[in-house]
């Protein structure tokens, strides 16, 4: 997989950090600029902190290169590259001192039918002795072959990793030499076992065979996998494993059903210090809380962390799996954090670098070398080595080198009453050389829906108030985040509650002075792209024209897809099952009734979305006699990365803007 033509590139890469040309605030900033992929987008350090691995760009693709930091001199190694059409670099991860992992990440169609599918390939820190790992086993198969349980396993140059067991190893059908159809669990198990595998030369040795319906693991950072969790096949039963050795069999912990509301504590992490305890998120006070619980149920849960306004969410792990802090975000993304040793340090780095979010990436066995990425809404990322012992830090590199953060304006938190006066969050977003009076506005709902908008970069966002828009974005009922009864609002009413929301939204910034009436736009991407559809359909005298980019038009359309991957029984109970509501918030079926200008996008190879969901509309659109264009990306997935593919969107979203409601005013042009 690795690309020799770009070996002659690696030398451009002494200097990983390159700084952006001053530009005066409010400046159009070059479109290409915006669309750039991620000039840094992974970092890596080898567990004795000799070598660092980082995912950059060369010549257009993404490529793994490592640095001796015993040798400062000593040119970067280009290691591994894409494999353009088929796979690209995921991440690079160390798994000894001097052997690397990398994964990579494809789009598969087996039946016609898109998925993710994920492969991995190990290489010294040479470039020498790469090896396709999991290529053709008889033993592990399915989707995804890079998930790594335990970095340590106990024996040298081991790891565990999880993988669907091959139902046909042994078996008449392959003696007959058929090797079965996979995608996803099919011809598997149809749920994984857990495999030591050896980094250097590709053995593999079944640890412990599938346990149904478990689908993913926590070891206990010596190679015994301790937690298991997993839904019960057809329903939407969760259900939680434990095992206190290696030698002990999986006994029943907790089950729960799918968006249940309860005081149910669900582990995410192992205690290092005592594997019999765990981290887990469970209900206090009716939000997502920090708790350590006892395997065993012997001890009363203990609560570690739990804020009265938002949910504790996302875990900060170390690549062993241990538990660095949580995640919450009041005005902005912060950190809770429980290593005892890492605490302090990132307490001071957070007052250090206080206008971003801090995250460890990485850090040495002895923890005394540690990779920062450090971001913000002006800033898509920068990456630094921090030397925890002198509390030194030096930069590796910047995500988007081409965008000055000065440039760029920040997400100012809002709170706007719904028209049953409940009071809805957001960030409201002005051109830094805005003038006086009403902005010409978009309204940005995000994805999910079961999901938030948080104070982090986001490139169409930013793109378009450096074009003289006024960004409008919020967490309506529906959105993750808030707390159970916050999402549980909106459950089964995509198109009611959390529809309302965004247009009362919209109706606020018009009566509070914020948007000009007649120049208010609705543009989304994924359940912000099915907001946008919606939008087009019902509210024509609220907005000028709609942009949709990988929207869900039908939601029969969504469900039918979620029954081929076995998922029906949950997304049942999240969209809901009622015809006639279905038929009522599903823009398709309406297309008669769009009365503004229509733009919609898609990825040809979108796993999340199919294309199918664009295509239909654009169907219907055509029937009804309606304007509309619809532009597909071919090879592009659900995020639409191509640098060449997004230059192309954002020319066109720019002018389709313009037409449908009058450019904004401002002193000067932007470049072309």
């Amino acid at each position: 997989m690795k690309r020799p033509a770009l070996a002659a590139a690696a030398l451009m890469l002494w200097s990983l950090l390159a700084i952006a040309a001053p530009r005066a605030q409010g400046a159009p900033i070059p479109i290409e600029a915006f669309a750039a992929d991620n000039a840094l987008s992974d970092a890596a350090i080898s567990p004795d902190g000799h070598y660092l691995a980082v995912i950059t760009l060369l010549q257009g693709h993404h490529a793994a290169m490592v640095y001796n930091l015993q040798s400062p001199q000593t040119p970067p190694k280009l290691v591994q590259a894409d494999a353009p059409g088929k796979f690209e670099l995921n991440w690079c991860s160390w798994a000894t001192n001097t052997r690397l992992l990398c994964s990579y990440r494809g789009i598969g169609n087996d039946f016609v039918v898109l998925y993710t599918a994920t492969r991995l390939v190990a290489v010294d820190a040479d470039g020498t002795h790469l090896l396709v790992l999991l290529q053709n086993s008889d033993e592990a198969t399915g989707q995804f072959q890079d998930r790594i349980l335990d970095w340590h396993s106990g024996k040298p140059d081991t790891v565990l990793i999880q993988a669907d067991e091959n139902l046909l190893a042994g078996s008449a059908l392959q003696r007959a030499g058929s090797r079965g159809a996979y995608i996803g669990n099919a011809s598997t198990h149809g749920a994984p076992g857990v495999f030591e595998l050896n980094v250097v030369n590709g053995a593999l040795r079944v640890q412990m065979h599938a346990y149904e319906p478990i689908g993913t693991y926590l070891s206990d950072f010596h190679g015994t996998p301790r937690v298991g969790v997993g839904v019960e096949a057809g329903t939407k039963t969760v259900r939680y494993f434990v095992r206190s050795s290696a030698t002990d069999s999986w006994h029943h912990l907790l089950r729960y059903e799918a968006f249940m509301k309860g005081e149910l504590r669900t582990p995410i992490a192992l205690d290092a210090s005592d594997p019999s305890r765990a981290y887990a998120i469970g209900d206090s006070g009716g939000r997502d809380a920090l708790w350590l619980i006892d395997l065993n149920d012997v001890q009363p849960p203990q609560l570690i962390y739990a804020n009265d306004s938002v949910d504790v969410s996302g875990a900060q792990l170390l690549k062993d799996g241990e538990l660095i802090g949580v995640s919450y975000e009041t005005d902005r993304p912060r950190t809770f954090y429980t290593h005892p040793r890492l605490r302090p340090i990132m307490q001071q780095l957070d007052m250090a670098l206080s206008d971003t979010s801090n995250r460890i990436v990485d850090c040495t066995t002895d923890l005394s070398l540690c990779i920062v990425r450090a971001s913000a809404d002006v800033q898509p990322g920068v990456w630094f080595l921090l030397n925890t012992m002198t509390r030194k830090l030096t930069a590796i590199g910047r995500s988007n080198p081409a965008l000055d953060p000065d440039a760029l304006a920040h997400m100012q938190p809002i709170s706007y009453p719904a028209r049953d006066g409940t009071s809805i969050p957001g960030y409201l977003t002005k051109p830094l050389d805005a003038p006086p009076g009403p902005l010409p506005l978009v309204v940005m709902p995000h994805g999910g829906p079961i999901a938030r908008d948080q104070q982090q970069y986001f490139f169409l966002q930013q793109f378009l108030v450096n074009r003289g828009y006024a960004v409008l974005q919020m967490n309506f009922r529906g959105s993750g985040g808030f707390g159970h009864d916050w999402y549980e609002a909106a459950h089964q009413d995509w198109g009611g509650l959390t529809y309302g929301d965004i247009v009362d939204g919209a109706r606020w910034a018009v009566s509070s002075g914020i948007a000009d009436p007649h120049r208010v736009a609705i543009v989304g991407w994924s359940f912000g792209g099915y907001a946008s559809l919606l939008g087009a359909v019902r509210d024509s005298g609220l907005f000028r024209c709609a942009v949709s980019i990988a929207g869900v038009s039908d939601l029969g359309l969504l469900l039918d897809r979620e029954n081929f991957f076995g998922g029906s029984a949950i997304s049942r109970e999240q969209i809901g099952t009622r015809s006639a509501k279905l038929k009522a918030d599903s823009p398709r079926l309406h297309a008669q009734d769009v009365a503004i200008p229509l733009l919609m996008f898609h990825g040809d190879l979108d796993p999340q979305v199919e294309v199918e969901q664009s295509r239909a509309m654009a169907a219907a659109l055509k029937a009804a006699g309606k304007p509309y264009r619809y532009v597909e990306f071919k090879g592009a997935d659900h995020q639409i990365i191509p640098p060449e593919d997004r230059v192309q969107m954002l020319h066109l979203i720019e002018d389709f803007l313009s037409t449908s409601m009058g450019a904004p005013v401002r002193t000067d042009s932007p470049p072309r």
